[in-house]
């Protein structure tokens, strides 16, 4: 083990538990009108005594990460053991048309289900595994007719390293919807606090790096949870290839190691995230420990910087930036890197490294030239990207973060690109987070809070009081891995809104 795994590891938090039990019974209803046709009702029959192949699902009232744990009152003879199917969802659809489909394009594993067999109803059952879930469907699975039976005492044990206690609620003269988006956001970011910065703690249950930058920049203004930050830098430095390059994501069990996925803007974005840690904890000692880790980062990344001061994509690289698989990335990671190198000279300056300034002023200078000579389209007022000089949001998001372009050009900029039919829109949360700092750069506050109104307000428009991994607003079944159902609807990068809420001018 490394020196920085093992001071990883010394930060390994304990986590907060709390009991909840279901606020009902529930039943699944067909409505289209409905989040992918279905609609959870009260139910009050669910708790009476089930006979053979019956079934009932309760309700929690809110998205908890936890274990699970019931009793088992029974009438008749106990003639052979009793099979049950339980079901978790984190909607209604899961539970609803359960998993004996297609899974798509990821391991069948990460559908929430289990088939347990009982031998002894007199013991309490309590599920080793850890779940996500707001309902629970529990199915008497082809038992006798001698036998029927109820589930009692059922509750979930909810597991996370976030106090809540920390969190400064804000003001009540906000509006109500804001409020709504705002408890969305924490419970978000809460239920992806573990012993890391977990993606989503349904599927994946992993640390990505650019995943965690979002979380941490609200857990600073919230949960304030310091040390499980100062963790994940140091996690990220431990698993570094044999080139220093910084793995995407990373695995905690059985033991800590690389997820071995290599993303060029996340990579970038280490140095920014290094620099935000120091400066809302105060922890410049460690900066100035994964300094020389941040720096190699930035070494890597300009080692796909062409001659005329452009990134090209040699083919090593994860390209991300959004979930759009039409969206041209070369502009928008040309401004990633930019401000990384920008990002990376206020930490050397703050950690007193001068030996590097130099060249990080000299290559600043050298792609924003470039930014501006081959990328900006003078005729038409807006940044293009690749060979078809594609009209992105994406684009023009990351030169207005870099600093490419001033920040009183960058409004008309952003409207104007809205404006077109051509431009190339944000496919998911993620992106739509750099949307919103591109806004406030520019000024468009009021713009701003419509966004997350109409945007993440849409969301919890379907019931959820968590937000997704994936949300088209025009396309209700988007996945990348080819099923709806694996997507995640409590998921790190999604948790935001509630950090542009507390940022915002009085």
């Amino acid at each position: 083990m490394n020196k920085f795994i093992k001071t990883a590891e010394t930060l390994k938090p304990e986590l907060y538990n709390i009991n909840h039990e279901p606020v009902c019974g529930a039943k699944a209803v067909k409505d289209e009108n409905h989040l992918h046709g279905w609609k959870m009702v009260s139910d009050d029959t669910v708790g009476e005594l089930i006979h053979r192949n019956g079934s009932d699902i309760y309700d929690f009232g809110k998205h908890l990460v936890g274990y699970l744990s019931f009793d088992i009152e029974y009438t008749g003879m106990f003639d052979c053991p009793l099979r049950l199917k339980i079901i978790f969802g984190e909607i209604p659809a899961e539970v609803a048309e359960g998993f004996d489909g297609d899974s798509g394009a990821l391991g069948r594993g990460w559908l929430q289900d289990e088939v347990i067999v009982i031998d002894d109803l007199t013991q309490r059952i309590e599920l080793p595994r850890r779940y996500a879930f707001r309902y629970v469907r529990i199915i008497s699975e082809w038992n006798t007719g001698a036998i029927k039976f109820r589930i009692c005492n059922i509750r979930c044990n909810s597991v996370s390293s976030a106090d809540s206690s920390c969190v400064t609620p804000l003001l009540e003269s906000v509006p109500e919807i804001y409020h709504q988006i705002d408890h969305a956001s924490l419970n978000t970011l809460k239920n992806c606090m573990q012993t890391v910065f977990e993606d989503g703690p349904k599927r994946d249950r992993r640390l990505w790096l650019g995943d965690f930058r979002l979380q941490a920049k609200l857990n600073y203004l919230t949960f304030r949870n310091f040390d499980l930050c100062k963790r994940c830098l140091y996690l990220f430095a431990g698993t570094v290839d044999a080139n220093g390059r910084l793995p995407a994501c990373l695995y905690e069990k059985p033991e800590v190691h690389s997820g071995e996925l290599f993303i060029y803007d996340y990579t970038a974005l280490f140095v920014p995230t290094l620099l935000e840690y120091a400066e809302a904890s105060g922890d410049w000692k460690t900066a100035e420990q994964l300094w020389p880790t941040a720096l190699r980062q930035l070494e890597i990344v300009m080692d796909d910087i062409d001659a005329n001061g452009l990134f090209r994509d040699n083919g090593k690289w994860w390209l991300f930036i959004d979930w759009s698989e039409s969206l041209d990335k070369q502009t928008a990671l040309q401004g990633v890197v930019i401000f990384a190198l920008k990002q990376g000279r206020i930490l050397a300056e703050k950690l007193n490294i001068t030996n590097k300034m130099n060249w990080m002023d000299k290559e600043i200078e050298r792609l924003s030239h470039a930014a501006m000579k081959y990328m900006y389209d003078e005729s038409e007022g807006y940044f293009v990207s690749g060979k078809d000089r594609q009209l992105s949001i994406a684009s023009q998001v990351w030169m207005i973060i870099a600093g490419v372009i001033e920040a009183d050009q960058a409004s008309e900029l952003l409207r104007r690109c809205f404006a077109s039919q051509e431009t190339v829109m944000p496919a998911g949360p993620y992106l739509y987070h750099y949307v919103l700092e591109a806004m406030l750069i520019a000024g468009m506050e009021d713009q701003a809070l419509e966004l997350i109104n109409d945007y993440w307000g849409g969301m919890l428009a379907y019931g959820t009081d968590t937000f997704w991994e994936v949300y088209d607003p025009n396309d209700l079944y988007l996945s990348p891995y080819g099923n709806h159902l694996m997507n995640s609807y409590c998921h790190a990068w999604s948790c935001t809104p509630a950090y542009f809420l507390r940022i915002q001018k009085a």
